[in-house]
């Protein structure tokens, strides 16, 4: 079977069960919950290792080094959207978060992979949208979604997923690493928690992504270190520890923020 139909038949399958089951853990334990889980390398992990047996590993490698830079992008999308969505309802967000994606993976096709410079500028861009994303709580409850929500949610995500994948073409390792971390997943869940709940719930899902990414950025790099030197398995298996010990570094460090005591504004010494 041809590679980019093995891909397309891959992402159709993935994409709407994954944001059936993001949507229950939303409504369950809120928004920035989904945003982490949102940052796991099912999607892209899933087409690194159809690359690895299709196109060999050190195409697949390319990839994955394509999906770390891939990443800043994806702030820029949820810098674009968020920013907007303080003026503007959720068409006009899309719009301006998705004219971002597209110019800065286009323009980071033109930068060379350097994996641990690319890193370092992901880390960067991941830092720079947190400090920045606007403020905002978990709500209390959000409404119920209504029953017929969810299987529309799926089919938008797979209706997003047949798009991109048809009008991608022959792109590459490097492109097909850039796109493979295509917000499918973030589109479909903040239009969606936009519409009905307004920004705010937004905002805590972005942040909660932005944290995630961090673990996602260690899942990359690994991946496209070791994948060509040491194969499909040991390489996925590193990545998924990297992203797992990344995860609890970054857990671990929010906690001791939360628990530092904030001086009140007359307190002195």
């Amino acid at each position: 079977m041809d590679v980019s139909l093995d891909l397309l038949l891959l992402k159709v399958s993935i994409a709407p069960v994954f944001i059936a089951i993001i949507s229950l853990i939303a409504r369950r334990y809120g928004h920035r919950a989904a945003g982490w889980l949102v940052a796991l390398p099912i999607n892209t992990g899933s087409i690194l290792v159809i690359l690895a047996f299709t196109e060999g590993t050190a195409f697949a490698a390319t990839a994955a080094a394509g999906a770390l830079l891939g990443i800043i992008s994806l702030c820029a999308f949820a810098f674009g959207y968020a920013r907007s969505a303080l003026r503007y309802r959720w068409p006009v967000c899309l719009g301006i978060a998705t004219a971002g994606f597209v110019v800065c993976t286009l323009l980071l096709s033109k930068v060379p992979e350097l994996v641990p410079v690319d890193l370092a500028g992901v880390a960067l861009a991941l830092v720079l949208v947190v400090a920045i994303l606007p403020k905002s709580d978990e709500a209390a409850a959000a409404p119920p979604i209504p029953r017929w929500e969810i299987p529309m949610r799926m089919l938008t995500a797979a209706l997003l997923v047949l798009t991109i994948t048809t009008g991608a073409g022959s792109l590459g390792p490097q492109l097909s690493g850039l796109l493979s971390p295509i917000p499918v997943f973030t589109i479909t869940l903040v239009i969606f928690t936009h519409s009905r709940q307004g920004p705010a719930p937004v905002f805590v899902f972005l942040k909660g992504l932005q944290y995630g990414l961090f673990s996602f950025a260690a899942f990359c790099a690994t991946v496209a270190v070791l994948l060509a030197p040491y194969g499909l398995a040991i390489s996925m298996a590193a990545g998924l520890a990297a992203f797992v010990g990344v995860y609890v570094v970054v857990r671990v460090v929010l906690d001791a923020v939360r628990l530092v005591p904030t001086k009140n504004p007359g307190q002195s010494g």
